[in-house]
């Protein structure tokens, strides 16, 4: 079951991550909207620096998970845990950031209009957590994370068009789900990942 929807969900994001962007800008350009192009420009050129000088504050608490894993003390465990929440934190913090600042361009009603706005918003949401995984390509545990992060950006752009209810329900399911559920399972992986080497 988890696999059918794994594969259901990855050609959509495959595809937005290749051409959403791109087909958002061109439409944003179309519509005149340069100073939003301008923000999202700048947003990815310049945003992967300041997620990297907040992504060194993680360097210390996984420093200091580490030390304590290899002493076998439960308190390694509580610092894994807050340096995959922090991590996931950053992911969220800058989704909903894109969102808000696309979004508020927008001035209609919710419909085919809003489209350019959310395709660009999933660039500038997502694209330089994909830079860093990208340097990564065997870190199973960021590829994971990074998946569920887009899922979730995809299923709340597309709920935006059909209800409010469902709205709700995927900021709920993707904050509960990157939050908690994923540092604790990326804990876990990475814990016997550990034991197994």
């Amino acid at each position: 079951m988890l696999s059918k929807i794994i594969e259901i969900l990855s050609l959509p994001i495959m595809i937005l991550n290749m051409a959403g962007g791109i087909v958002g800008g061109i439409w944003l350009a179309i519509l005149g909207e340069w100073k939003l192009i301008g923000i999202g420009i700048f947003i990815l050129i310049t945003f992967h620096w300041i997620l990297g000088i907040l992504l060194m504050v993680n360097l210390q608490i996984a420093g200091i998970a580490v030390y304590f894993f290899k002493r076998k003390r439960i308190i390694g465990h509580v610092f894994g845990f807050i340096s995959q929440f922090y991590i996931n934190l950053l992911i969220v913090g800058t989704c909903v950031l894109a969102f808000y600042i696309c979004s508020s361009f927008y001035k209609g009603d919710i419909g085919i209009g809003y489209t350019p706005y959310l395709l660009w918003s999933w660039g500038m949401a997502l694209g330089d957590w994909q830079y860093f995984a990208s340097t990564e390509p065997n870190n199973e545990l960021s590829a994971i994370t990074l998946f569920s992060a887009s899922a979730f950006y995809l299923l709340f752009l597309v709920s935006i068009f059909i209800n409010p209810i469902l709205v709700l329900i995927t900021i709920i399911s993707f904050a509960v789900v990157q939050l908690i559920v994923l540092p604790i399972c990326n804990l876990y992986i990475a814990n016997q990942m550990k034991d197994y080497c």
